[in-house]
């Protein structure tokens, strides 16, 4: 059935003029930008671009001509509601706009050859800025995980993997392989971008019932249906339209260009035995982190190859070296990562060692049996840390971002630390930085034990004793160990007449180790930082788990944020005594 020119002004007239105050913001607008700078990539190979600050927002006629000269496929109309999502992202998500364009710089690349491949329309690749900010670990409240937030059975039903070890939604390649595919799919059932943009995000179903609902005949469009649609999907074409203008017109509003500090150029290659990626990091002296963050798929650090062939991704460099080495790399602690195979009932099994502590905690006990007459401290395998205030001045083209990755600590901790209230530096400014710095263990002093164990002088004197009544009792013993034993009895008495001295010694050292141990009892306060755990932290301050849950009213939780403070309480020392 033909559509009359009226019913074709009526629908454009919709699009350009429709409004909602109940509009709910897709979830990635609530990303902590915080959490989204941890990223590898961002720390490592980019400079986020900086705010300038000006021309923060536009008219909505500005608006309109821009989105009008873009070159899509995908009509972008705009209205008030597509205004309210630009003028959010260019005030309040400023800084998520300049991290997700410096992750764009790498993701961007495999979301446009994927559509190129599928034949879409090149916009689409702005559909993660909506669905998950360009985050590939991303997981919604829902469960929708990924840089394109499929739901399980949306990528089960796609062929994606979802098991404990891997999930392939996380995957950066595949998931947009598979998204491209599944939009194409939508495509083809409403044959219009805006009713497949909906399904995208609410399902076929919920936009088959909002058709229904809108009765008629004809075809129909997402601006059509946009009263019958669930609240979340209302705002989802804005918000994509949105998406679109501010990463392409991002320096119209004070956000400069991100800078490549290093080009990531990566291969892939087939792994098919099992292998971790600790055991690749100290092959190919690669860091963990950048093979977690080419590799989101493998959630426990674990290439299951054994089970099927799994493409592994790598810088192109560490390519060749991975197959020149594969042997070296799964002999590499094998040991450490093996599983058992074949367990009988009852059968005493040595269990496998998880990690090196409990080599140190072996050497760490044999050298407290040696201390253990004073109860001295021995220095910890590990290194140790204190935390070092350093001030740096503001170079040319500097600002807070750029400051906090030299030094690894967060831009909000700078301003708090300099009381900056716009976070705005100069050149020739001084910073005050708190950092943490290592100590090597070969620093930290270790009292010997004494060699000679002090006794009392009345055990010393039953000792003598003894040695006489020993002596008398033995006649028929030799001349010779008579003697022997008459000498060990002098010898024992003159060490008596030394013993008041070294007993008052005794008492004066057991007071300052007392006096120490006091000093030592009020609990110290530790900032969590990034990597930390309870059982970390308590192995770094000789503690347990328990007393720090105790210490701070945790009951049973384990759960830690980055930057919270905890109280460590004091080490408690017991006096041991040789038997």
């Amino acid at each position: 059935m033909a559509i009359s020119a009226s019913a074709v002004s009526s629908i454009l007239e919709i699009k350009h003029s429709i409004t909602d105050d109940n509009i709910i913001a897709p979830e990635s607008f609530e990303t902590q930008t915080r959490l989204l700078e941890e990223n590898f990539y961002l720390k490592n190979y980019v400079v986020p671009g900086m705010d300038m600050g000006t021309n923060l927002t536009a008219s909505p006629s500005e608006y309109e001509v821009r989105l009008t000269k873009l070159p899509t496929e995908i009509e972008l109309p705009y209205n008030s509601i597509v205004g309210k999502f630009i003028d959010m992202y260019l005030t309040k998500r400023r800084s998520l706009v300049a991290d997700m364009l410096a992750l764009h710089n790498y993701y961007g690349r495999m979301f446009v050859e994927e559509l190129l491949k599928e034949g879409m329309p090149t916009e689409l690749q702005y559909l993660p800025v909506i669905e998950s900010a360009i985050n590939p670990n991303a997981v919604s409240r829902a469960g929708a995980v990924g840089l394109w937030q499929f739901m399980p059975a949306t990528a089960q039903g796609l062929g994606m993997e979802v098991n404990s070890l891997v999930d392939e939604r996380r995957d950066p390649r595949l998931s947009s392989r598979n998204a491209a595919r599944y939009l194409k799919q939508l495509y083809g059932i409403y044959n219009d971008w805006s009713l497949a943009i909906a399904a995208y995000n609410c399902g076929p179903g919920n936009v088959n019932k909002a058709l229904r609902r809108a009765g008629g005949e004809g075809k129909k469009d997402f601006w059509e249906i946009y009263n019958y649609l669930p609240k979340e999907t209302r705002g989802y074409v804005p918000a994509f339209i949105a998406a679109n203008y501010v990463m392409n017109y991002y320096g119209q509003h004070g956000i400069t260009p991100t800078v490549v500090k290093r080009q990531l150029t990566t291969d892939t290659i087939v792994v098919d035995k099992y292998i971790h990626f600790n055991q690749i990091a100290a092959v190919l002296n690669i860091p963990v982190e950048e093979i977690r963050m080419l590799n989101p798929q493998f959630r426990k650090d674990i290439i299951p190859g054994d089970y099927r062939p799994y493409t592994l991704t790598l810088p192109t460099q560490q390519c060749l070296s991975y197959v020149m080495s594969e042997k070296r790399i799964v002999d590499y602690d094998s040991d450490l990562y093996a599983r058992r195979t074949n367990v009988e009932p009852g059968e005493n099994v040595t269990p496998v060692i998880q990690n090196d502590n409990g080599a140190a905690n072996l050497a760490n006990a044999s050298q407290q049996t040696l201390n253990a007459e004073s109860n001295n401290e021995i220095a910890q395998a590990q290194m140790t840390e204190r935390m070092v205030r350093k001030t740096h001045v503001v170079s040319r083209g500097e600002n807070i971002r750029d400051i906090a990755r030299q030094y690894g600590v967060s831009a909000t901790d700078i301003k708090r630390w300099n009381k900056l209230r716009r976070g705005k530096v100069k050149e020739g400014d001084n910073l005050i930085i708190e950092v943490f710095e290592r100590v090597a263990p070969d620093n930290v002093k270790v009292v010997a034990a004494p060699e000679i164990a002090q006794v009392s002088a009345q055990e010393l004197r039953d000792a003598s004793q003894q040695a006489q009544e020993t002596t008398a009792k033995a006649p028929t013993e030799t001349a010779s160990n008579a003697t022997l034993q008459k000498d060990a009895a002098e010898k024992t008495t003159s060490a008596a007449t030394t013993a008041p001295a070294k007993t008052s010694q005794a008492a004066a050292q057991k007071k300052a180790t007392q006096k120490a141990a006091t000093k030592k009892a009020a609990p110290t306060t530790y900032k969590v930082r990034k990597g930390d755990t309870l059982e970390k932290i308590a192995r770094r301050h000789g503690t347990t788990v328990a007393a720090i849950q105790s210490a701070n009213g945790m009951g049973g939780s384990t759960r830690i944020n980055i930057g919270d403070k905890l109280k460590i309480p004091a080490k408690k020392t017991t006096t041991r005594r040789r038997r």
